[in-house]
């Protein structure tokens, strides 16, 4: 079964930073055509442009599941499913729940983390104690694939990002949880960047924005392409 996984597509009808995100459907189906995936995973943020009719062109194409991230379409996400599927499969996963998706266990927690405000533009935050709740519910589930949004602390990768309760609550999620591997996105950060986590679990950020426009394919979570438009420009390979 081959997979393609995206982050932040960032789909909106006007630009940002000089970068003409109203592109960004029409890049992702080509993508899909050119990749023929069998499941489509995304780390969210797919914009607040969506719509179904396009949304719908997509399902006919591949099989979605994602969770959500902080810049979104809620009323599209929460009504939209899986029309290449066998049984009724909603397209936004439900946090904690493991998935089954050919050989992998497939899990995601949703949002961003904020200790005040619960929701902005109609995206639902969540509290520290909220996101832990998801880890302790996927702990010895033995998950293969984890979606994230919001960014574990990993200085090493992102100079940039500050130890926050943010970073230190997505942080201490892996950590319980341990999934074997993450991907994630939000940091807009370069087009991806990989480690491994003290405990063993591996990570793979990808932007799939206009403004970088990477994805990740795998049949193998242990064998990941990393592809700008139709270009594989690495391979990351974990034990």
């Amino acid at each position: 079964m081959k997979f393609m996984v995206i982050s932040d597509l960032h789909y909106e009808l006007g630009f940002h930073h000089g970068v003409d995100e109203s592109k960004a459907w029409k890049w992702l189906l080509k993508m899909v055509r050119f990749q023929k995936p069998d499941v489509l995973l995304s780390c969210g943020d797919w914009g607040t442009a969506i719509n179904p009719k396009e949304f719908y062109e997509l399902l006919r194409k591949t099989v979605v599941l994602t969770i959500f991230g902080n810049h979104e379409n809620m009323s599209v996400l929460t009504s939209i499913y899986n029309v290449k599927s066998n049984s009724y499969l909603p397209v936004l996963i439900e946090d904690g729940r493991v998935y089954e998706i050919g050989d992998l266990r497939v899990a995601g927690v949703s949002g961003i983390i904020s200790i005040r405000r619960r929701s902005r533009k109609g995206v639902p935050r969540r509290k520290p104690e909220e996101f832990m709740q998801t880890a302790e519910k996927l702990k010895d589930k033995e998950v293969d694939v984890l979606l994230m949004h919001e960014t574990p602390y990993l200085p090493d990768l992102f100079p940039q990002m500050a130890y926050t309760v943010n970073s230190k609550t997505a942080y201490e999620f892996v950590k319980v949880a341990k999934p074997k591997i993450v991907f994630n996105g939000h940091m807009h950060s370069e087009g991806y960047k990989t480690c491994v986590f003290p405990w063993g679990t591996n990570y793979v950020y990808v932007d799939s924005s206009q403004s970088s426009r990477h994805y990740l394919v795998f049949e193998d979570p242990s064998r990941i392409e990393v592809w700008k438009d139709y270009e594989k420009i690495a391979e990351i390979a974990f034990q």
